[in-house]
């Protein structure tokens, strides 16, 4: 018995509590409305003053291009692994990159499409220069390249240039061609009296690898002179140099003893003499290897001839040894093999060069659709790169000097190139040229930035047609022809004022506090913002044309009083609460969404969210005390301004409501006084105007009807079950394609290369190892990754592409002592060899910590490597999401376990490139969308909760919320959509979007009578505004149709439209059948007037039962 009383009395104390709750919620909007009434300037000039300091925050504006730091997601572990790499490396290198396919999507005949890939890239090595001051520029200024040692370089003087390796090289070239023993040796040119290399030729991939005609473009002089045959031995001069070295040797060494004694240098001549001797000996073995000249000519091929030689050249490597003594070029010269090698002589990933590839049973390829060359720029911030061009023109260039200079290079590139990609007349792509068939397609690295800045810029036509449509629509809404007094057209037109205000004042607050701005924040903010913004100036000003209308509330203000205090007290009461409760769950909605870890998404979320709120202050501070002043209008008979021209000024005589008063349909409520307060009951509404008058003579009654709430529940359940399985079947991914602009040369490249070329470049990097005594351990690793599949290539092999591969083939030793490996080191980067891998090598000195460079010079004896990456191309991954996340996943799994077993846990060694950073993200995007989802609802759980006092309802919205949720996800798969970064914050945005129909709640609560009954009377009272909400919202986005980006089209407009019209129906035919199956009792204090049978109500049951005209 205790307990059962314990229990009432804890009902009734709670019954207490939630009834002043809601009153003293009332209270606080109706003083706020009574001051504004009175005082509408204050507030005013103050919300003014506050929202057009914060516009001012948009000098500080900042934009974001960097496509890495745009969309490499901020909490996993690439984040790290990206700042080492950065920190060491300078970054990812720039890719350029030019196709060739069939105009006609027809296999091509590759020695045509090989003849026409040269076109545009010998004039891009040979012919294309830029002049910058003093200085001129051209393509070898700035690929990924070798730096030549200084014994190797130009000068007819050692004794000047110090440039002994090439003189005593020059020598040996004189002694070969003299030699009786040699046919045909008129026929060799002699090498010039200052023979040397400056300039090496740039790493780069393409078909013509393979064959003599790989010469014909990036190959420098220099090296074309020693590439020469001699006789039918098809042997250049380096190869037979190297076949008969010791033929030569004494000869060197008596010439280089005499020059010795004729500068008096005897002293140390014997130790110098065989210094030089050594390394010209290495050299001789390293050129050897290099040339194309020995290679066979794919001009003498037919196409299937050339495939054939493809395709053994992959099985050459395949069965190659992997032992780093015994090069990739030996049985390609000495047994006359098929083989596809890179200038220096190593295997090069010729099916990285390859593109819409048709494989025969056996796996060996059959047809080619594409081919295409690819180069790597350095990065602006590589070491290497950065004393290569400091030492070219005499000065120190800061990072962003150095990065202009590389895009202005870039864009010489794409305007040397654009010619050929139109099908110029003037080029042999135009109509009737050779190469008419063929198009050309190329992209550099700054192409996605331009992307990135073009996006950046606010669409301003469409902009301007989404205010014009907004504005149509507000006025058509809006307009009273009938009654001009009773017009609101100019004050909604005001408001939009004011939103464009706030959104101004948005960007400046977040420009102020460092938020950079993306093409989220021009292309997409300003729409929704409108869209959202716009939803509240209809609810404020539907409620307060409501109350206007209402002639018995004029005895409320006074006789002949010009203010509207209780018109204004009523409406700020009713709107106000709802106002702040549907920014709660926006802001909910936006700021949890800013958990995703992508900037470019996070930045759109905080500048989305800090928008929002400032629109609040900007109604509350600015709008509200405009409606007050037009309120004052209304009562001094003062027509709407936005009809002056044609009503003129004041209404006429006569005109004033009697229509409205004999409106059987505006009937007002009787009126009650108690003491200080008064209470307002309607006895009957059905509407103010047609369509709210058609929905509750035609819609709302359906709702008493069993068969059609039991259809509505079915109907609801069959699309949620079949979203369920459509979501089952949404990709997970974002391609370049999609965020590109049709028809632009981004565009079209990365359709080719997306659709054709599935092999991209990783890295296996490594940092702070013990390298002397790691040895081992880094083979192991190499040969582990070598046998992954089906990502590992069969050529080039890991070790013959990593730097420890070069420095034993470069020491003809399989391990090099612990304590000789520095000397060695230091040894080999002064050599061609190990200057073939200084761009994969970071050092330091180990006595200050600080970097120093890999390319030793003097005697450091603390010089030491800090990190190095080696190179694996990984096959079989393409733009498609699943295999690149396959590839990260095994491949970290691998480096992960080294790590464990070699280096006691610490991550020393991982992987790293292109895949990690753009893909790593879709490993957790599920788990990422169900926090997002998870936390939004548990956010506008909370809002309601707080708001309606009511745990049924709360419970409720956020189920129904979630079944929309659930159904713009199925959608996804309908309209060509994926799960990608937003995507994913947009299916958190719908939850704050959707969250529109409390409204509908609200009503319910506050309204008596049985559960149908209150649910039609709900419906009368707010589907009609919030259907103008779903028409506005529309109405903003709408423009976004127009884009120039398929991505904004797709998850801007698209999902909007779908967010909108799904949390429309959801809210106004599936929420009305729920609430009249379980909806809760009436609060408290509605129940305990119909229990003590008064007529009474406060102005909150007034305002629930006021019709509203708007949305929000």
């Amino acid at each position: 018995m205790v307990f059962e009383n314990g229990k009432i009395m804890l009902r009734k104390w709670t019954s207490r509590c939630v009834e002043r709750y809601h009153i003293r919620v009332n209270e606080i909007f109706e003083a706020y409305g009574v001051f504004v009434a009175g005082h509408p300037f204050l507030p005013l000039i103050i919300g003014i003053l506050l929202l057009g300091g914060l516009s001012v925050g948009l000098v500080r504006k900042q934009d974001e291009t960097d496509l890495e730091k745009l969309w490499v997601e901020q909490n996993s572990r690439v984040v790290e692994e990206r700042q080492y790499f950065n920190e060491k490396f300078g970054g990812v290198p720039r890719k350029e990159g030019l196709s060739i396919t069939s105009k006609r999507g027809e296999t091509l005949d590759l020695g045509h499409a090989m003849d026409a890939l040269l076109k545009p890239i010998v004039p891009l090595y040979d012919n294309l220069s830029m002049n910058i001051g003093r200085f001129k520029f051209n393509q070898l200024d700035f690929c990924e390249r070798p730096m030549m040692v200084k014994s190797l370089k130009r000068g007819s003087d050692p004794w000047k240039s110090d440039n002994w390796v090439a003189w005593g090289y020059r020598k040996l070239f004189s002694y070969a061609i003299a030699d009786r023993h040699f046919p045909n040796k008129t026929a060799i040119r002699a090498l010039p009296e200052d023979w040397g290399i400056d300039e090496l030729p740039c790493y780069k991939i393409s078909p013509m690898d393979c064959f003599k005609e790989g010469g014909d473009f990036d190959y420098p002089e220099s090296l074309r002179q020693i590439d020469q045959l001699i006789g039918p031995s098809n042997l250049t001069v380096p190869q037979v140099l190297f076949l008969y070295k010791d033929k030569y040797v004494d000869m060197l060494k008596n010439e280089l003893n005499a020059e010795f004694k004729n500068h008096s240098q005897n002293l140390n001549a014997g130790s110098r003499t065989e210094e030089i001797i050594s390394d010209v000996q290495g050299f001789s073995k390293l050129v050897a290897s290099w040339g194309y000249n020995w290679r066979k000519s794919y001009k003498e091929m037919t196409s299937k001839e050339i495939i054939d030689y493809i395709n053994d050249a992959i099985v050459t490597a395949k069965n190659a040894s992997n032992d780093p003594l015994q090069p990739a070029a030996l049985n390609c010269i000495e047994d006359r093999t098929s083989c596809c090698l890179s200038w220096f002589g190593g295997h090069t990933p010729i099916e990285a060069s390859l593109g819409n590839v048709v494989r025969d049973s056996a796996g060996n390829i059959s047809e080619v659709g594409a081919i295409r060359w690819v180069a790597n720029h350095f990065h602006q911030n590589h070491p290497l790169w950065i004393d290569y061009i400091q030492e070219k023109i005499k000065a120190s260039y800061t990072e962003n000097q150095r990065k202009d200079l590389i895009e202005n290079w870039e864009d010489y590139l794409v305007k040397a190139l654009s010619p050929l990609r139109e099908n110029m007349a003037n080029t042999t792509f135009g109509t009737g040229e050779s190469n008419s068939d063929l198009q050309v397609q190329f992209c550099m690295w700054k192409s996605a930035e331009d992307v990135i800045k073009d996006a950046n810029h606010t669409p301003q036509w469409q902009l301007i047609l989404s205010i014009m449509l907004v504005s149509i629509y507000s006025v058509i809404a809006f307009i009273n022809i009938r009654d001009p007094v009773q017009s609101h057209t100019m004050l909604v037109l005001m408001g939009m004022v004011v939103v464009s205000l706030s959104i101004l004042a948005g960007f400046g607050l977040t420009a102020a506090i460092g938020i950079k701005f993306t093409p989220l924040a021009a292309s997409v903010v300003p729409f929704l913002a409108l869209g959202l913004g716009i939803d509240d100036i209809f609810v404020l000003v539907a409620i307060l044309r409501n109350h206007l209308k209402n002639t018995q509330l004029e005895s409320l203000n006074g006789a002949g009083s010009a203010k509207a205090e209780i018109e204004m007290k009523l409406t700020v009461a009713l709107a106000g609460p709802s106002l702040v409760l549907t920014t709660f769950s926006i802001l909910a909605s936006f700021f949890i969404s800013s958990v995703n870890p992508m900037p470019i998404v996070r930045w759109f979320c905080w500048q989305m969210g800090i928008t929002a709120s400032i629109h609040t202050c900007g109604m509350l501070l600015i709008f509200i005390p405009l409606m007050s002043i037009d309120a004052r209008r209304v009562k001094a008979g003062i027509v709407d301004p936005f009809l002056w021209l044609f009503c003129g000024l004041r209404r006429q005589k006569g005109v004033h409501n009697d229509d409205i008063q004999d409106d059987p349909t505006m009937q007002c409520p009787k009126i009650y006084k108690d003491e200080a307060n008064f209470t307002l009951q309607f006895e009957e509404n059905n509407g103010s105007s047609r369509l709210s008058r058609f929905i509750a003579k035609y819609y709302a009654p359906l709702f008493h009807s069993n068969i059609f709430k039991s259809g509505v529940i079915i109907i609801f359940a069959g699309l949620l079950g079949s979203m369920i399985y459509l979501g089952t079947r949404v990709e997970h991914g974002l391609k370049i394609s999609e965020v590109t602009v049709k028809g632009s040369y981004q565009h079209d490249y990365a359709l080719v290369t997306e659709n054709g070329f599935p092999v991209y470049d990783i890295w296996i990097v490594t940092k702070s190892l013990d390298y002397p005594n790691s040895q081992q351990q880094l083979l192991d690793i190499y040969e582990t990754m070598q046998e992954l599949q089906p990502w590992a290539p069969a050529q080039p092999k890991v070790l013959e592409l990593s730097w420890l591969g070069n420095l034993y083939l470069a020491k003809m030793k399989t391990h090099i002592p612990p304590q000789k490996f520095y000397s060695a080191i230091k040894d080999w980067s002064q050599t061609p060899y190990g200057r073939l891998s200084m761009q994969d090598l970071s050092c330091y000195d180990s006595s200050t910590n600080e970097a120093v460079s890999c390319m030793a010079k003097g005697n450091n004896s603390n010089y030491r490597i800090d990190a190095t990456k080696t190179l694996l191309f990984a096959n079989n991954l393409g733009a498609k999401t699943k295999p690149n996340l396959e590839m990260i996943k095994q491949t970290r799994k691998v480096l992960d376990n080294a790590n464990k077993r070699y280096f006691n846990g610490t991550k020393l060694a991982y992987g790293y490139g292109y895949p990690y950073l753009f893909f790593q993200q879709y490993l957790h995007s599920t788990k990422d969308l169900l926090t997002v989802v998870g936390f939004a609802l548990v956010g506008v759980f909370a809002a309601v909760l707080l708001f309606q006092w009511s745990f049924t309802i709360a419970v409720m919205i956020a189920s129904v919320l979630l079944m929309v949720d659930v159904e713009v996800f199925g959608f996804l798969h309908v309209i060509g959509a994926k799960l990608n970064s937003l995507s994913l914050v947009n299916l958190g945005i719908v939850i704050g979007m959707s969250s529109e129909f409390t409204y509908l709640a609200r009503c319910f609560l506050a309204v008596d009578g049985t559960r149908n009954e209150r649910v039609v009377k709900a419906l009368e009272l707010t589907l009609e505004p919030l259907l103008h909400g779903l028409g506005t919202q529309i109405a903003a986005t709408f423009p976004l149709i127009f884009l120039k980006y398929h991505a904004f089209r797709l998850y801007y407009f698209a999902m909007f439209t779908l967010m909108g019209v799904l949390g429309f129906l959801n809210g106004f035919v599936l929420l009305p059948v729920l609430l009249s199956i379980l909806g809760p009792a009436p609060l408290p204090h509605i129940r305990r007037r119909r229990n003590h049978s008064t007529s009474v109500c406060t102005s909150e049951d007034f305002q629930s039962a006021t019709p509203d005209h708007g949305n929000h």
